[in-house]
This record gives C-alpha cells, structure tokens and sequence, in this order.
C-alpha cells in the first residue's frame, strides 16, 4: 500500500518537473506550429513535415501558395475534416488564415504582413485574403457594414464597444470560446487574446458575420437540384429567395438558403418600383464577381453600370445598356432615395464626371461593382464615397 502510494507521488512530482522544467513535452500533444523563414514555400515545409501542400493549405486556410515571413502555420498530420455547411467552413478558414499572423508587428493605419497591421487593416487583409469582398474600412466602418449575429462563429468579427455610448474602440477576428485574433490596444504584436482578460471588461461586446449563416457560394458543376438536396428544401424555394431568372447557376453566385435575408438593408423599405426587391436580392448573389471596364455578363466581368444592366434585365425589365453618366443624365435626382433607386458618384479614379453608380439598398447602404472587390455592398458613410457622391437618381426611369 505504501509502495503504491509512493510511487503515485512520484509520478505526480515527474509530472510537475517535467511541466515547469521541460514545458516542450507539454507541447508535443499540442499542434506543431512552424514559423515561416525567408524564402520557404508551402512546398518545402509541407515536405519537411511529411505532408501534403493542400493539408498544410487546409489547416491554415492559405487562399494561395503565397507566404510571409514571419508566419505561423499550423501542423496537423491527422486528415482536415471540412465542416458540414459550408458557412461553417469558411468561417474556420477565415479564423485559420487569422492565426497565422500572430507575432506579426502592429503598425497604425497598415494592412499588409510586410510593413504590419492595424486592427481594420488585419481584418481587411483576412477577409478580403478569404474572398469576402469589402472595402478597405475603419473598425467602426466594419462594425456598421456587418451583419447581426446572436450566436457568433468562427471566423466572425469581434467587436468592443464604448459603455457610455456607441463609440466602437477595437476589433478582431473570433476564434471562439471567447478567443480572438486582435493587433490593437495593449499589444505591440497580433496576438490571439480573449474577451474575459480585466482589460476588454470595461467595453461592451457585439459580434457582426461577414459570413453568414444560411448563405452557399455556388461551386463548379453544382447544380440547383444538389445544392436542394444538401440542405433539404425544395429548388424553387431557393429559387424564389435569391429571384433567380432560372433554374441555372453561375459558379460562384451566393444563395440565400434560409427564410431570413442576407445583409437585410432593404428589408421594410418602400421600394423604387415592383421588381426592386427581386433586382437587390438577383444582384446579391453577384457579390464578389469580377469588374471588367465596359463589361455586362458576370461571366466576362461587369462594369458599375454593365452590373445595374444586366441585373435588371434578368428580372425582365427592358433598359439600356450605358454608362454612368448615360443613367445620371437621364434619371431624374431625388433626394429621398428608395430601395433600387440609383446612387451617383462624380470624379472617380482618374476620370472626370459622372463616373460610377450604384444601387441603393437603404439605411445608407449601396450595392456595386469596383476594381479591387468587384461587387460587393458599400456605406454612403465612408469618407471617401461620402466625399465623392452626386446625387441619387428615381430608378424606374431606367425601365423602358
């Protein structure tokens, strides 16, 4: 008995020993994490950790091969297992790609790995990094762009909160169980922090999705009838909640699968005309597709008024193929805007006039297609569009 007890003791002590003296035993039951050199690629550290570049790929939530020294990449040798609903899954790869700049140097008013982050600039670099296409915003802008949710994921945003007012101070990136990838205050790294440390306790705490739950992208070869089948609703729901023309589907097209809308700006607003609603809800599912000057086909690319073009015309409406300034001249200006009407922006770019359009949402919101993003929801808000609008133009003017 006493032996027995004796040697408990002992193992206990080994236990601690080992813990306080020779912590890197602790660690081996952990995730490996390889911290990128100079001049690696995920070739090379894929075979020196014998696995293979799509694993190494998958666990971090790379978008390509391209690395930063500096990095932090995760080293699973057990299989990825994707998530059941794809929302899931691309939150954990937004999280993933998160974590693997932990260490990187905080820098005001940066967003890049090279020269740093802020806490916008991170968010910005990630989210665009997983095809969520945005603006490049304030965290106030982000907090006010986002979408509510009451039951946040991986990969949604984290926000702190003023408690005597509205006034957002910092944010991250969530990686759930209140952990969170942050480059701001109390930090001169990004770092993962959590929402319980004394320091976050005197803010308020809201989450926002840029990922939202009940929202598939479309990808090569799915058909309507498999995406159905995968969540158990008939094909003419989904076709009713996004106002497709059709039962045809274009790779990469976001689908409302939920009842509850996405991005609901236009919700319980007057509309421009009858189709309106079904436009904004078409024109959704273009999110993050290609802008090509002059283009109208989200095949090709779509300029900003090739996108306002072919949306409308999909829904059946007869209209025009112009320009920017073709629709500023003939649309009459209004300055109580409803959901479809049009928004102007004057001095865009390099050029002169009347250059870009959008469609207005409501609550101050507007969807349409740039450059960098490609279609994706802006704020009037944000200085540089609220520095460059014209007016807004009556909508069903455009229909013939």
């Amino acid at each position: 008995m006493y032996k027995a007890k004796r040697n408990s003791g002992a193992l206990i002590v080994a236990f601690f020993v080992s813990f306080i003296f020779f912590p890197g035993l602790m660690a081996e039951a952990a995730d490996r994490v390889h911290t990128v050199a100079s001049k690696e690629t995920v070739e090379s550290i894929a075979r020196t950790y014998h696995i293979s570049t799509a694993q190494l790929m998958d666990t971090n939530g790379l978008p390509d091969s391209k690395l930063y020294a500096g990095q932090k990449l995760r080293i699973i040798q057990t299989a990825y297992t994707p998530a059941v609903y794809q929302w899931s899954e691309r939150g954990k790869r937004i999280s993933n790609y998160a974590r693997t700049f932990v260490g990187l140097k905080k820098m005001a008013g940066e967003e890049t790995p090279e020269n740093g982050f802020d806490s916008s600039g991170l968010i910005h670099w990630v989210l665009s990094g997983q095809n969520v296409s945005i603006d490049r915003l304030t965290v106030d802008g982000f907090y006010k762009q986002g979408m509510d949710t009451s039951s946040p994921k991986a990969g949604d945003l984290i926000f702190f909160l003023e408690k005597d007012g509205s006034k957002v101070v910092t944010a991250g990136i969530y990686l759930g169980k209140n952990q969170f990838v942050h480059s701001g205050y109390g930090a001169e790294t990004v770092q993962v922090r959590s929402s319980t440390e004394n320091y976050f306790g005197k803010y308020n705490i809201a989450y926002k999705t840029y990922v939202p739950k009940g929202e598939h992208i479309v990808q090569s070869g799915e058909t309507l009838k498999m995406i159905a089948e995968k969540y158990g609703i008939s094909m003419d729901t989904i076709k009713i909640r996004n106002a497709l023309p059709s039962y045809e589907l274009i790779k990469g097209q976001y689908l409302q699968i939920y009842s509850s809308p996405l991005f609901p700006f236009y919700v319980n607003q007057e509309t421009a005309y009858d189709e309106a609603e079904a436009v904004i809800k078409y024109a959704y599912t273009f999110r993050g597709f290609t802008y090509v000057f002059g283009g109208d086909d989200p095949m090709m690319g779509m300029d900003c008024s090739g996108f306002i073009y072919w949306v409308m015309k999909e829904q059946g409406l007869s209209v025009k193929r112009g320009s920017a300034e073709d629709y500023f001249s003939l649309l009459p200006h209004i300055e109580n805007p409803k959901a479809g009407d049009l928004v102007f922006f004057r001095d865009t770019g390099a050029r002169q006039g009347v250059t870009h359009v959008g469609i207005y949402l409501g609550a101050g919101r507007f969807l349409h297609t740039t450059e960098k993003p490609g279609v994706h929801i802006s704020t009037l808000s944000s200085g540089y569009f609220a520095e460059k609008f014209e007016s807004f133009g009556q909508g069903d003017f455009l229909i013939n």
